[in-house]
Order: C-alpha cells, then sequence, then structure tokens
C-alpha cells in the first residue's frame, strides 16, 4: 500500500478534474458525478431530495402510472442506481445473500428505456467464499468512475465496460467481544472477514471517501443478507466498528486506491456516516451505540473526534438505535428505533455549531397501532433497549411498538423533513419551528424503505413505498409506489401493486420524470406518472 503523506494527498485532490465530461446537469454535489444521481442519497448530508428528477403528472388532476417491466430476475436483489446522463444508468445489486439468486455484490449497465442489460459484472462470489453478503452501495465519483463498496473491499469500475480498474481491500482484523454483549474485547486481533460488511460509500468534498464497518453476530453464519441483523439471538456481540478514510486514485501517478486513515470506534456503530463541510470544516457524523450522535473532524484524510461537540443522549424509554443521521442546514436530524422496540420513536435535531441547542419529540407515540401489527411483532423487540424501563429482564423477545427501518430526510430549501413509523402505518412531514419540532402532516401509508425526494424547490414531490394492509412489513410480498406533494402530504400518484421491494432500498429517481423500482425478485420496474385527461386517456 502507498502511503500519501497529507500535503501531497491534498495538492491531488485540489488538482482532480473530472475525467469524463459532463452533460449539463448542475454540478454543484462534489464529489459526486453532477448527474441526477451519483450517490444514493444524492448529496454527502444524505438529504435525499433529487432536484433534477422530475414529477410531469398532474397537481390537480388524477394521474395514471406507466409500467416498464425488465426480465424476470435480471438484477437480483437491486439496490440503488446510479448515472451519468439520462441514457446510461447503471444499477448495483446482489448484495441480499438471503434473496434467491443473489451469490454476491454485482453491478450492472442497464437500457433506460427497455431495461436490457447493456453488461453484468459480477464483482466477488460471497456464497462461495463463504462471506456474510449485504449492501455497501454505489456512487459515481467526478472522475466519471463507478466506485462500489460490498463486502469489506472498495471496486473501482469503468462505466464504459464493467471491468474492474482497482480493488482495495478493508480492514477485516478486529477484537473481538470478550463478553456477550461487549464491553469489554479481546486484546489480541482476529480476522473477521466472513462476518465483515463496510454498509455504504460516502465522500467529502475533495474527494476523501468514508466508509464504516458493520459485523454480524460470530456463530450465526448460518444467516445471511439482511436477516442477520435482525435474526441473531446475540444481535450486539459484535466488534467495535472501524471508521477508515480511502484516496480514491484519481490523478497520476498515483492512481491506486488507499487508506489514508483507519480508527476504531468507541463502540458499535450501525448507521452509515454523514458528512457535511460547515464553517469551513469537513465532519463526519455517526451514530455509535444506541443513539449518541458523534462527530469527526477530517483534515487532510485524518479523522480526530471533536470532543467539544456533545449533544443529548436520547433517554425516552425502550430506544433502539437509529438509522444514518442527516444534514438540514444548521441542524443534524435522526430518529431511533430501526430495529423494533418497545418504546415510542423519538426525532431529534442537532445544533452543528452548538450542541446545547437540541430538540426531540415522540410525534407518533400517542397514534394507534393497528391490531394486526401488534400481534404480529408481539416478540419483536430485542432485549436491549435503552434504558429498557422495567421490561422483563429474562425476556428473549418483547412487544415492539415501533419500528422505522430507515433514516428520515430531508429538504433543507424548504426547511422540511419526513420519517415514518411503519408500526402505526403513517409517513410525516415535520419542521424545526421555534420551540422544537412540529409535525406538518401525518398520512396513513405503511413503507420499510427510504423515500425520495423529486422536483424543484417549488413543487417538491415525496415518492415511497405502501405496504397492503393484509400483509406484515417485513414479510410483506407487495408493494405501491405512492407520489405525494412533500408540502401537503396529498396524494398525486399511485402505481398497481408490484413484487416486494428489496428491503432496505428506495424508489430510485430517474430522467424523464421516470422512476425505477428494484424489486426483490431481481425485476426492475421503470414507472411513469401522467395526467389524465377526462374521457380521454393519458394526457399527451
Amino acid at each position: 500500500m502507498r502511503t500519501l503523506t497529507p500535503s501531497i494527498i491534498a495538492a491531488l485532490f485540489l488538482s482532480a478534474a473530472p475525467a469524463f465530461a459532463g452533460s449539463g446537469d448542475k454540478q454543484d454535489n462534489a464529489p459526486w458525478y453532477p448527474s441526477l444521481q451519483a450517490f444514493e442519497h444524492y448529496d454527502s448530508g444524505r438529504s435525499h431530495v433529487f432536484s433534477q428528477a422530475e414529477f410531469l403528472g398532474s397537481f390537480t388532476q388524477p394521474n395514471t402510472v406507466a409500467e416498464v417491466r425488465s426480465a424476470d430476475g435480471a438484477y437480483s436483489s437491486g439496490y440503488n442506481m446510479s448515472y451519468l446522463n439520462e441514457n446510461e444508468a447503471f444499477i448495483q445489486g446482489g448484495s441480499y445473500g438471503n434473496v434467491s439468486g443473489s451469490i454476491g455484490p454485482y453491478v450492472a449497465k442497464v437500457d433506460p428505456q427497455t431495461l436490457e442489460p447493456i453488461w453484468s459484472n459480477l464483482l466477488r462470489n460471497t456464497q462461495a467464499a463463504g462471506e456474510w453478503d449485504y449492501p455497501g452501495g454505489m456512487a459515481i465519483m467526478n472522475d466519471g468512475y463507478i466506485y462500489v463498496v460490498s463486502g469489506y473491499r472498495i471496486y473501482k469500475v469503468d462505466p464504459s465496460d464493467g471491468s474492474v480498474v482497482d480493488t482495495l481491500v478493508l480492514p477485516t482484523q478486529v477484537y473481538m467481544p470478550a463478553t456477550d454483549p461487549p464491553p469489554p474485547y479481546q486484546t489480541t486481533l482476529t480476522d473477521d472477514a466472513i462476518n465483515t460488511s463496510y454498509n455504504g460509500i460516502n465522500a467529502l468534498p475533495d474527494g476523501t471517501i468514508v466508509v464504516k464497518s458493520l459485523y454480524r453476530s460470530p456463530n450465526c453464519e448460518d444467516l445471511n443478507g439482511g436477516d442477520a441483523l435482525l435474526g441473531c439471538k446475540d444481535l450486539k456481540n459484535v466488534p467495535q466498528s472501524v471508521l477508515i478514510t480511502v484516496y480514491p486514485g484519481t490523478v497520476t501517478p498515483f492512481t491506486a486506491m488507499s487508506i489514508i486513515d483507519n480508527i476504531t470506534l468507541q463502540n458499535f456503530a450501525g448507521a452509515r456516516p454523514t458528512i457535511t463541510h460547515y464553517n469551513g470544516v469537513d465532519y463526519v457524523y455517526l451514530l455509535e451505540n444506541t443513539s449518541l450522535p458523534v462527530r469527526y473532524i477530517v483534515t487532510n484524510g485524518h479523522l480526530i473526534q471533536d470532543m467539544s461537540w456533545q449533544p443529548t443522549v436520547v433517554l425516552n424509554c425502550g430506544q433502539q438505535t437509529g438509522g444514518s443521521l442527516i444534514a438540514m442546514n444548521d441542524w443534524i436530524i435522526g430518529a431511533t428505533n430501526t430495529v423494533p422496540a418497545t418504546g415510542a420513536l423519538t426525532v431529534f435535531a442537532i445544533h452543528q455549531g452548538d450542541a446545547s441547542k437540541y430538540y426531540s419529540v415522540q410525534p407518533y407515540k400517542n397514534d394507534p397501532r393497528p391490531p394486526g401489527l401488534a400481534t404480529a411483532f408481539q416478540q419483536a423487540a430485542p432485549n436491549y433497549g435503552f434504558p429498557l424501563c422495567g421490561a422483563d429482564p429474562s425476556a428473549t423477545g418483547l412487544q415492539a411498538i415501533s419500528w422505522a427501518d430507515m433514516s428520515l430526510e430531508a429538504d433543507p430549501e424548504n426547511g422540511l423533513f419526513y420519517g415514518v413509523e411503519t408500526l402505526a402505518r403513517e409517513v410525516a412531514a415535520f419542521r424545526i419551528g421555534k420551540s422544537g419540532i412540529e409535525t406538518v402532516w401525518k398520512q396513513t401509508q405503511t413503507t420499510t424503505e427510504w423515500a425520495t425526494l423529486i422536483g424543484p424547490k417549488a413543487h417538491r414531490v415525496w415518492v415511497g413505498t405502501d405496504i397492503p394492509v393484509n400483509e406484515i412489513p417485513g414479510k410483506n410480498t407487495h408493494d405501491q409506489v405512492v407520489w405525494r406533494d412533500a408540502r401537503t402530504g396529498q396524494e398525486l400518484a399511485r402505481s398497481k401493486e408490484l413484487p416486494n421491494m428489496t428491503q432496505g432500498s428506495a424508489v430510485q429517481p430517474g430522467y424523464g420524470g421516470s422512476m425505477f423500482f428494484p424489486g426483490q425478485d431481481g425485476t426492475l420496474i421503470k414507472l411513469t406518472p401522467t395526467a389524465v385527461r377526462k374521457g380521454n386517456g393519458p394526457k399527451p
């Protein structure tokens, strides 16, 4: 591995230029390629706002939704999509080892009109290697190359033919737990490659890639994919997570990807890193343990925990770990309970400049839970919520009243952010007012996936999945896609019933008013809403 000095790294990043010509799209989202979507949540702050995607249906008339489907099983457990332009689309998938046909990560180029594969490259056969197959993600950086994170590798892929230009093997040596649950940890390193996944990719504006490790519990190798995150009996019996910065290798002669810094965190961190450039400083935000937000200052790729930023810890009863933190202007926002929980979900906001400015609310606490879901989740909550507040310590599973298996979404331009409570079958919008977090609207809708925000500031549209009311979330076999006015929550369009989505994914934004739905069965579906003229069919 070539070691670069901080001064050389900084100089190389500043001199780097895109290797591929842009397509006229916005170019204010460094270090990502200036296309509609070069990153799983568009920007490094993870907003989910894809302003270049359009809703071409009507805000006032009924809409119909046209479908185009790929061949069955063409894209096994499709996860996220990226684009160079409207004619060059790519999908990453194969990283849910619990799904039939998924034997390891692949990246494929998709014809956006017919949805036929142009090329496909299996990056690693994790089934043959006996490794945990769990998704990281795909992104196109401003050098024009595709970067795929899966397992304990980063792959740099040429978009012209799918060939792998470079592969960086990430650390798998860890201090295993000495007790269940830890701490303490063992004092000697163990290779835990078969249980290691770097779940997600993010990057600083200068091009520094940031990744973080996630681990499957030991003695749980019979479970694969997302099943290992909820099905293992000792979910917290895992090593401390590792946070790594990587130089992507974009300027000759330093063309190889290289690790810049590698730190072991104080705790296990399940959620993916969030990045901001705030008041001239680059920060990486993480949730460690259950609901403890922490941040790291990054200078020339090197990480130092910012001990001056010490936010309040969520102390409501029965909380479980939250999803990734989201940046919205001066605020970092988040929510708990990505694992089924005994306590109502907490939404919180912390000021980036002053961590003592902290708001929290439990917006769904008094909303009824449908009886069918209460029964289905009777023993679904792991018995380690923080704090347990009187729960039976001998119980292996407790009654879950809350679950939101995703992070929030934020619209910094409009000052709104969005979340869900799956076990109340609700989606909602919020804002930060003078006295705290306020609910703007709530609608009945059941989802276990991220939402997507599309369209310009004045006409933002919220797009997400809806599980049929007769099906149990997490075990559902069908989904619909719903478009809502993001300002009011009014439903604008709804697809027909579809096969269920790859869990943990999202409806992917596309060009020309279309969205892409990655089905868990491997079918990719293109959905395009258009207005209906009374008596005359779809609006031309």
